[in-house]
């Protein structure tokens, strides 16, 4: 209240200034998702009825309905590929905080012959495309027999340079007194790890739990290929296969399942979100 009243008139009007463009921005990014729920709304036949010129009637069904979700969850199956993308996702997220955690301790924490050198191939390795590696994943996959199986969607992303580097720069902001303190009270190496660094790494962990969650939620080029088994399949994949070839979508549909499976990650990202923040800044990513 005292920094308010003591602001200038042009501060205040900066700041209102700034308050409409952040809402101008939320508005746009916004948008998309309320005109997707909208729709999913909707019969198919209005989907596009109300969208020239726009009235309220694009934004509020005058009609609404669920039709569009009991469809997919009793015609489509969408039950079970919601399921298989939260196993996939739960498997791949508590692994990559492993192998990252583990990794980044070992980077940030030790010097041996090599380390620079090995951890410059990690980084390098993030920058590859995944087309460029595509074909010989699937090879690798296949000749482990891990086609067609929850273990060969998340195990090729377990080990991710973004969060092998988060956990390295946090690591790095942790005092080196803390290790010594334990090593004098008699403390091994893994015990430091796990009862002095793990739990000053809380915000970069949920940060690579996050972003792993996010991106193996929404992989859709890797399913397609690995899986061939409709029942093992993940949403972003089912949601694709709602049209058969040659015939015009079915958008209330799609915009159902559209709408189901965003869902999830907005539901963890509002939990997370002061974690993420913390995590990013401490790893030393912002700006």
């Amino acid at each position: 209240m005292a920094l308010s009243s003591a602001a200038t008139p042009g501060e205040r009007v900066r700041r209102r200034l700034g308050s409409v463009v952040l809402l101008a921005v939320t508005v746009v990014f916004f948008f998309p998702y309320l005109w997707m729920l909208a729709s999913s709304l909707k019969p198919t036949a209005d989907v596009f009825k109300y969208g020239f010129p726009l009235s309220w009637k694009t934004f509020l069904p005058p009609e609404p309905t669920l039709a569009n979700y009991a469809t997919i969850f009793s015609e489509f199956g969408f039950g079970r590929n919601l399921l298989n993308s939260l196993i996939v996702v739960v498997c791949q997220v508590v692994l990559t905080i492993v192998v990252c955690a583990g990794a980044g301790f070992v980077f940030g924490r030790y010097r041996f012959r090599g380390s620079r050198v090995l951890f410059a191939l990690v980084m390098v390795a993030s920058f590859i495309p995944f087309e460029v590696v595509m074909v010989p994943m699937y090879v690798v996959t296949r000749e482990l027999r891990l086609t067609d199986t929850y273990a060969g969607l998340f195990l090729p992303w377990v080990a991710n340079a973004i969060g092998i580097f988060l956990i390295r720069q946090s690591v790095q902001e942790i005092p080196r007194s803390l290790d010594e303190a334990a090593a004098i009270d008699g403390a091994s190496t893994w015990r430091t790890f796990v009862q002095i660094i793990l739990p000053n790494l809380r915000p970069a962990l949920l940060t690579v739990g996050l972003i792993s969650a996010v991106a193996g939620w929404n992989q859709f080029l890797w399913p397609l290929i690995a899986v061939q088994d409709p029942n093992k399949q993940v949403v972003q994949v089912a949601i694709a296969t709602f049209t058969d070839p040659g015939q015009l979508p079915t958008w209330g549909e799609l915009f159902a399942a559209a709408s189901v499976a965003a869902v999830p990650l907005l539901v963890v990202f509002l939990f997370l979100q002061r974690y993420y923040i913390r995590g990013v800044v401490t790893s030393g990513m912002k700006g």
